[in-house]
Parts: C-alpha cells; sequence; structure tokens
C-alpha cells in the first residue's frame, strides 16, 4: 500500500511538471516552486488531518475491531450450539433408530398379552355362561320334574277317588243288598 501511495505520489509530480511545460514556461524548466508549495500544503494538510483525525479514526477502528470480534464470538457461540443441537439431534435419532426394534418388539409383547388377557377372560365368561345355563337346565328340569308330579299325583288321586267311589258304592249296594237279604231272612 505504501509503495501504490509513493509511485502515484511520484506520478503526479511529474504529470504536473509536464502540464506547465505545455504552459509555454519551457520544456527544460521544471517548477519546483510550484510542486515545493505544492508539497507543502499537501504536508501540512496530512499532519492536520493525522492530528485532527487521529482520535477518531483510531476510535472507529477499535469499535469496528470490537464490534468484529464481538460478532465473531457471537457466531463461534452459535456455531457451538448449532453443532450441539446436531449432535444432540444425532443422537436422538440413533436412538429412536436403535429403540425402533425395541418399540416393535414390545408392541408385539403388549398384544401378546392384551390377546392372552382377551382369551382368558372370554374362556371364563364362557365357563361363567356354561355354569349358569346348566343351572337354569337343572332348575327347569327340576320345576318340569315337579309339574309332572303334581299332575300325576293329581291323576292318581282323582283315579283312586274314582275307583274309590265305584268300589264304595258298589260295596254299600253289596252291603245294602245283603243287609235287606239278612232283613228279609230274619223276617221269613
Amino acid at each position: 500500500m505504501k509503495k501504490t501511495f509513493m509511485v502515484t505520489f511520484l506520478l503526479s509530480a511529474v504529470a504536473m511538471a509536464l502540464e506547465a511545460a505545455g504552459h509555454g514556461e519551457g520544456h527544460n524548466a521544471i517548477p519546483f516552486e510550484q510542486i515545493g508549495w505544492q508539497a507543502a500544503n499537501l504536508g501540512i494538510l496530512l499532519i492536520a488531518l493525522f492530528f485532527f483525525l487521529r482520535k477518531s479514526v483510531i476510535e472507529a477502528f477499535a469499535n469496528r475491531r470490537t464490534a468484529f470480534l464481538s460478532q465473531a464470538e457471537k457466531t463461534k457461540a452459535a456455531l457451538k450450539n448449532a453443532e450441539a443441537a446436531l449432535q444432540e439431534i444425532k443422537t436422538k435419532l440413533a436412538t429412536l433408530e436403535s429403540g425402533e426394534g425395541k418399540a416393535i418388539e414390545n408392541a408385539k409383547h403388549e398384544s401378546n398379552l392384551a390377546k392372552a388377557h382377551i382369551i382368558h377372560e372370554s374362556e371364563v365368561h364362557a365357563e361363567k355362561m356354561k355354569a349358569d345355563l346348566q343351572l337354569t337346565l337343572k332348575n327347569e328340569l327340576e320345576k318340569a320334574k315337579s309339574e309332572i308330579n303334581n299332575l300325576i299325583l293329581t291323576q292318581a288321586i282323582s283315579f283312586v277317588t274314582k275307583k274309590i267311589n265305584d268300589k264304595s258304592s258298589q260295596v254299600s249296594q253289596g252291603a245294602e243288598a245283603a243287609f235287606l237279604n239278612q232283613i228279609s231272612q230274619v223276617k221269613s
């Protein structure tokens, strides 16, 4: 940068010298007086700029450096957070992938347990229904037997009553005839 500045400064001095030659002062005459005043003015300007702008330029570059370093720290922190989040996601993904087989196995095991529980409950319910049905059939059979026995007993009683009535009427007619026969024998 310094070399570029020096080359530009020297070339501008040569260019100004050549320009002055074109105004009729002569081709070989170098206007040292003008160049000296211009160089002095430039030097004063640079010194003034240096003294007046030195602190503000230094502060501006220091602030810029501080802002840049602050932004760099924020970027580093964000990068670390992003890397930590990426690692956490990779860990979770690996856990999920390895846990996928376990989850399927657990689901199958739980479904088999639920299936066995449902089968057991249905068997218990079927046994209970079977026992209830047998008890109901036994009660209905006893009820039917009781009704049949009552019907048989009723018919037997009515038959016996009829027979007794028939026999008693025959016995009473036979006894009456025998009584009349005995009375007629006694009369005779």
